[in-house]
C-alpha cells in the first residue's frame, strides 16, 4: 500500500476521465464550502446586533438613572434647574442555569461617576446636599461625584 503519490502519478490522473471527475468533485465542493462560509459569517451578524442591543440598552438604563436623578435632585431646595450625566463601570451581569433553559439573577450595571450642572452648583451647602444624595443613591464614593453650575 502506497501512501504518497508521485507527481508523475498525479499528471496521469489529471489526463484521465477519472481525474477530470475528481477535479470537476473538488472544485464543486469548494463552491459549496464558499456558500456555506456565508451563512457562518451571518452567524456572526447576529452577535454584532446583540453587542448592538446591549449597547442601546446600557444607553437606555444611563438615560432612565439619568432621568430620574434628575427629577428628585431638582427637588432640593437651592438646586434650581438640573441637568445630570451617569456613566456605567460594566454592562451588568445575568446568570442562568444549566443549559440557559431558567434564569437565576441579574446585576445591574454599577455607576462609575455622576456629573450634576446645576443653578445652585456654586453653593458650597448645595453640593453637599447633591453629592450625599448622589453618593447614596447610588453607593458611589464621593470621588466619583461632581456638582458645578
Amino acid at each position: 500500500m502506497k501512501a504518497v503519490i508521485g507527481f508523475g502519478e498525479i499528471k496521469e490522473l489529471i489526463k484521465s476521465e477519472k481525474g477530470i471527475k475528481l477535479i470537476f468533485a473538488a472544485g464543486l465542493i469548494l463552491i459549496l464550502l464558499i456558500a456555506f462560509s456565508g451563512l457562518f459569517t451571518r452567524s456572526g451578524s447576529k452577535e454584532t446586533e446583540q453587542v448592538r442591543s446591549s449597547a442601546e440598552e446600557l444607553s437606555a438604563y444611563e438615560s432612565m438613572l439619568e432621568q430620574r436623578l434628575t427629577d428628585i435632585l431638582s427637588q432640593i431646595e437651592g438646586v434650581g434647574s438640573v441637568k445630570v450625566m451617569v456613566t456605567l463601570d460594566d454592562t451588568g451581569e445575568t446568570e442562568y442555569g444549566k443549559n440557559a433553559d431558567m434564569l437565576l439573577s441579574v446585576t445591574a450595571p454599577r455607576v462609575r461617576g455622576v456629573i450634576v450642572v446645576c443653578d445652585g452648583g456654586d453653593s458650597i451647602t448645595v453640593k453637599e446636599k447633591v453629592v450625599g444624595a448622589v453618593s447614596g443613591v447610588f453607593g458611589i464614593n464621593t470621588l466619583h461625584i461632581s456638582v458645578t453650575r
